[in-house]
């Protein structure tokens, strides 16, 4: 399925009509995800009623720019929170599993970097309405894993005690 068809299948569960543009960046490159945008405004699927902010016309007429607007600007506010949140919560703890993988990883010169899979594991997670976040000692666990410096038994070892001991911070 291509970009627009994805899109347009992300857009018909939502009951506002609502898509924001931080809803697709892991749908493709940005010139992708703006070049399907562009097309399916050309097609009349949908429309952009503020920089960021599409809506299928259907739900525009029937709830008005206003109202829309507003659920686009709440729904901005609560990712910018979440985010927030994510963030300062990774900066935090530092688990002493953390440290030990951050270590050998940095010893063994080793460094984490999505795949197309990772990716596309991300967009099909989002698609489904699911919300799945790592973090740098997940991240580097499989890339130690992938790198063949740790074995899939060991990386689950850590990954669930890295999360425990996550856990038992917060």
């Amino acid at each position: 399925m291509d970009i627009q068809g994805r899109i347009l299948q992300s857009i018909r569960p939502r009951r506002d009509g609502l898509l924001l543009r931080s809803d697709l960046n892991g749908m493709g490159s940005s010139s992708q995800v703006s070049a399907a945008l562009l097309e399916l405004r050309r097609k009349g699927f949908i429309l952009r009623i503020e920089r960021g902010v599409y809506v299928t016309p259907q739900k525009l007429e029937l709830l008005g720019k206003q109202a829309v607007l507003a659920n686009a600007h709440q729904r901005q506010a609560k990712l910018r929170r979440k985010l927030a949140t994510r963030r300062r919560r990774q900066t935090r703890v530092m688990t002493p599993t953390a440290r030990y993988v951050a270590s050998l990883a940095r010893r063994l010169g080793i460094s984490y970097i999505p795949t197309y899979g990772d990716l596309w594991a991300v967009a099909v997670t989002r698609l489904a309405g699911d919300e799945v976040s790592t973090d740098s000692t997940d991240d580097l666990l499989v890339a130690l894993t992938r790198a063949g410096k740790l074995s899939p038994t060991d990386m689950t070892k850590l990954v669930m005690e890295h999360h425990r001991m996550l856990k038992s911070h917060v």
